[in-house]
């Protein structure tokens, strides 16, 4: 078993509500604990079987003198995830079919340089994906916080995606790891997004502005920066025309931002109430308010704010809200803070 401090306190709080646990200690490459049932024995015995075995721990247990005597021990056995493998598969797909789906017009991979320009933002954007999954869940088996491997959304829209999640098996037991789960990711995900968009901005293209289909992608102070930067100063009347990697990037820091909204269980809500407590809740409600102004300039933001609103504003305390942050868990929890600023797109899709 690896970090056993963090992982005996995820099993703790599995099992806290089914029995009053007196001891915990390790042998043998087992945890072992002392405890009696708070319910009746038979059912918490078939629950916590239920619970642990979806964790991937075998478990046994005795009668003792002074009530039961539970071995967990990690299964061996490896387990092919096909459903996360199938639906990496599919999200791969649909992000590569995407203007083809999204039109019903697959003649459109008979234009010259069109498989490459989509295999090209399909590996990329899979690329930010990925990174910004497994940093939350690296962050999380670094804590002892028992995570599932990632579920890849596909969509037929102008992306191919609706991106992806991963499920915490266990909670979280105090506002460090909290923070350090939750920014993980985006942090992992926003440094592949700017070699994305960095690289394809190198590669884009100045066109003269009119000449694309009526929508314009918004920019946060970031992209403006890089474009500046990477791009230089663009003629009046001119604008530049991302190349696949580009708009790759461009749609990691989208999503890099939405997760950081500082609401409910999105990243962002994990961040500040790790870094704020309670007072989250009352940044959670401003935050509706402003996405409700916002959508008058891009209609996404009812949208998302609908979703956050019924799956909660608020987010949860953990069993362990006193205890101190660290240097590292305050750092990470700044820099997500300032990567949503700089991300932040007001309108990120806009008609002309």
């Amino acid at each position: 078993m690896t970090n056993l401090e963090q992982l005996s306190r995820s099993i703790y709080y599995q099992l806290s509500d089914l029995f009053e646990i007196s001891a915990i200690y390790y042998h043998d490459g087992r945890l072992i604990l002392r405890a009696r049932p708070r319910i009746n024995q038979a059912e918490a015995i078939a629950i916590m079987n239920k619970r642990l075995k979806s964790l991937g721990f075998n478990v046994n247990f005795k009668d003792d003198a002074e009530g039961l005597l539970i071995a967990i021990k990690q299964s061996v056995s490896f387990k092919i995830p096909i459903v996360n493998i199938i639906l990496f598969l599919a999200t791969l797909a649909t992000m590569f079919l995407a203007p083809a789906l999204l039109s019903l017009d697959f003649d459109y991979f008979r234009r010259p340089g069109a498989v490459a320009e989509r295999a090209e933002f399909a590996i990329a954007l899979m690329a930010i994906l990925l990174f910004h999954e497994f940093g939350h869940y690296l962050a999380g088996r670094r804590r002892g916080v028992l995570m599932s491997l990632p579920y890849f959304i596909p969509a037929p829209n102008i992306v191919g995606t609706f991106g992806a999640i991963i499920k915490s098996r266990s909670p979280f037991t105090n506002r460090r790891d909290l923070i350090e789960v939750g920014a993980a990711g985006p942090l992992a995900g926003f440094v592949i997004s700017i070699i994305a968009l960095s690289i394809g901005l190198y590669n884009s293209e100045i066109v003269p502005v009119g000449v694309d289909s009526g929508m314009r992608l918004g920019d946060s102070l970031l992209i403006k920066f890089l474009s500046r930067v990477i791009v230089g100063p663009i003629p009046d009347g001119f604008d530049f025309l991302l190349s696949p990697a580009a708009f790759a990037g461009w749609v990691g820091l989208l999503v890099t931002m939405i997760n950081l909204l500082p609401m409910g269980q999105l990243d962002g809500g994990h961040i500040i109430y790790g870094l704020l407590g309670k007072r989250q809740h009352n940044i959670g409600k401003l935050f509706v308010i402003i996405m409700a102004a916002l959508g008058f300039w891009w209609p996404g933001w009812w949208f998302f704010g609908v979703m956050v609103f019924l799956f909660g504003l608020n987010h949860p305390p953990t069993y362990n809200d006193s205890m101190p942050l660290s240097k590292i868990s305050r750092a990470m929890g700044l820099a997500a803070v300032i990567i949503f600023i700089v991300s932040f797109i007001p309108a990120p899709f806009i008609l002309d």
